[in-house]
């Protein structure tokens, strides 16, 4: 079996707990075939007791056979599905993004189940999630509370409550709500207004690495984002302070500015062709800082590049 690399932060990858996703897995044994956007725990089990299942996840390290390796607001396709698993991040933007791709690919008279965030999220969760309901209504029948969804805890989420401690913006729900949407009309494409950031991934054995790729900015070649925090985000939530300086963010929770990222890349690439740990810090002694980090040292496991949006 794959060994999975951490969760990484830019992924919004809580997995479910091991009831929930057991509990997913029975509730869509009788549906065939299925798509799981974004909810490879469960596709992992539906493949695992023989169900036809098509996982949609960008993360191409999934352990999963038949896997579209797409940002899942992307997803289209010319097969027809006769459900959904959708597991999007708790945000209006992605919720809308991914449900409405999910009730493409399943079409009229298919089903798509949902999570959605608790009312407690943030302070407009609850008028958000209205709001969102409330245009999925306009193609969809609606049923709520189908059953609760609950969360393993990230490395990263710990490492965010070690340095911020119990703050709202370091910590998540761990529970959201499963609903049901039974497809009655096909929601139109919306043409995207806006180039999001290129972010290149690398993963190092089971740790990862997050590098936004865009034009020197100047900087030295690496600084914190908050110097009284090291290199340690406090954060969980996209809604942080700070958070649109990180051009770099690994899986344990270290995120940097940068002053320009090719250079970064180049070493980056330089030391993970080495074979012993010597080499590795080598390459990277004009980029001191990283040496802190905990990237591991060869020799590697795997090293694996790919890229998103």
């Amino acid at each position: 079996m794959i060994r999975l690399p951490l969760p990484h932060p830019l992924d919004f990858d809580w997995r479910y707990d091991d009831d929930t996703a057991q509990a997913l897995t029975v509730l869509l044994q009788s549906y065939s075939p299925v798509v799981a956007i974004g909810a490879p725990t469960v596709a992992r089990l539906l493949e695992a007791v023989g169900a036809d299942v098509t996982l949609v996840d960008r993360q191409p390290i999934q352990g999963v056979r038949r896997h579209i390796v797409s940002d899942a607001s992307d997803f289209t396709t010319d097969d027809r599905y006769k459900a959904a698993i959708v597991d999007p991040p708790w945000y209006p933007a992605q919720l809308t993004s991914w449900t409405e791709a999910s009730a493409r690919a399943v079409g009229v008279g298919g089903t798509v189940f949902v999570s959605i965030w608790p009312h407690t999220t943030r302070p407009r969760a609850a008028t958000e999630a209205s709001q969102a309901l409330n245009e999925f209504s306009r193609w969809a029948h609606i049923q709520r509370n189908i059953a609760t969804l609950r969360y393993a805890e990230p490395h990263f989420e710990t490492i965010a409550r070690e340095v911020g401690g119990d703050a709202e913006l370091s910590r998540s729900p761990l529970e959201g709500e499963l609903i049901r949407l039974d497809v009655q009309a096909v929601p139109p494409v919306i043409s995207k207004k806006n180039a999001p950031a290129q972010w290149l991934r690398i993963t190092i054995d089971d740790y990862q690495l997050a590098v936004r790729r865009r034009p020197d900015s100047g900087l030295t070649q690496i600084e914190p984002v908050f110097p009284q925090d090291g290199w340690r985000w406090r954060y969980v939530s996209a809604r942080a302070p700070g958070i649109e300086q990180i051009d770099l963010w690994s899986s344990l929770g270290e995120v940097a500015k940068l002053g320009s990222s090719d250079q970064l890349i180049t070493a980056l690439r330089r030391a993970l062709h080495t074979t012993n740990r010597d080499a590795f810090e080598r390459e990277l002694a004009s980029m001191p800082q990283l040496l802190s980090w905990c990237i591991p040292r060869p020799p590697f496991r795997r090293v694996i590049e790919w890229q998103h949006r």
